[in-house]
């Protein structure tokens, strides 16, 4: 089922169209069940309302963003960095991230600088 799910996402798709699709496929869920699955899934992105299977992985795709957070600030709360990615990632996640990269590291686990 979810190989089904996910090759509905190759291309980026609103909730609504998501929804038609899958109903069309045989995955008879509600509009609220298909949101639930679009933003707990780690492989799916959220971008201007759109939603698709991402490119690369999970890691990368957090070092790109905080490459565009960090172009103008040293340091900034983890709390600020979180609600800024457009896919759920858990704090422990984010922190192994950042303290396996070569450009960021936490000094306490509540702000993130840049080497």
């Amino acid at each position: 089922m979810l190989e089904k799910a996910y090759e509905q996402l190759k291309t980026p798709k609103t909730l609504s169209e998501v929804h038609s699709r899958f109903n069309e496929i045989g995955i008879q869920w509600n509009q609220s069940q298909v949101r639930l699955f679009l933003e707990m899934d780690k492989k799916i992105t959220k971008e201007g309302g759109m939603y698709s299977i991402g490119e690369g992985d999970i890691e990368q795709k957090v070092l790109r963003i905080l490459d565009q957070l960090f172009k103008e600030k040293p340091k900034i709360p983890l709390r600020k960095v979180m609600e800024q990615i457009p896919f759920t990632i858990s704090k422990a996640e984010l922190l192994e991230i950042v303290e396996n990269s070569q450009n960021y590291y936490t000094p306490n686990g509540v702000i993130i600088s840049k080497k």
